[in-house]
């Protein structure tokens, strides 16, 4: 994507979003929201930033934002923690059980389908048991 078609429509309005939700962090929470790239919800999730994730969601953003950057990162956050393999699975469960308090939809961008592609048995069957189904 070049940067001339990156920051129109839906994908520029986003980007402002998360820019925006940063700024209106609690104090001890800005600098952190900063130090991450866009989409910085989702960065925050896969790091396992908790007080950061609740903190975005607190201020407005949404539990299942998408990233309109048109790409294979173009997932809403808890599609993102099934991907991410390298995460430890206590934590990755604890950020989506935030995620779906915040009103995530367990079936919003086929998290299981991801999970069980990625052989993450335990993030797999925690979707499942929270309601989740695969397509």
């Amino acid at each position: 994507m070049n940067s001339a078609s990156a920051m129109t429509g839906e994908y520029a309005e986003r980007v402002e979003e998360m820019r925006c939700a940063v700024e209106k962090l609690p104090a001890n929470l800005i600098e952190l929201g900063r130090s991450y790239d866009y989409p910085q919800l989702h960065r925050a999730c896969v790091d396992g930033e908790l007080e950061l994730v609740k903190g975005l969601l607190d201020v407005g953003l949404s539990a299942d934002a998408y990233t309109y950057t048109n790409d294979e990162g173009d997932w809403p956050p808890l599609r993102w923690l099934a991907e991410a393999e390298d995460m430890d699975a206590k934590l990755k469960i604890k950020v989506a059980k935030l995620l779906l308090k915040k009103g995530a939809c367990i079936d919003e961008g086929d998290a299981l389908e991801a999970a069980e592609d990625a052989d993450d048995e335990s993030f797999a069957a925690f979707l499942a048991a929270a309601g989740a189904t695969s397509i």
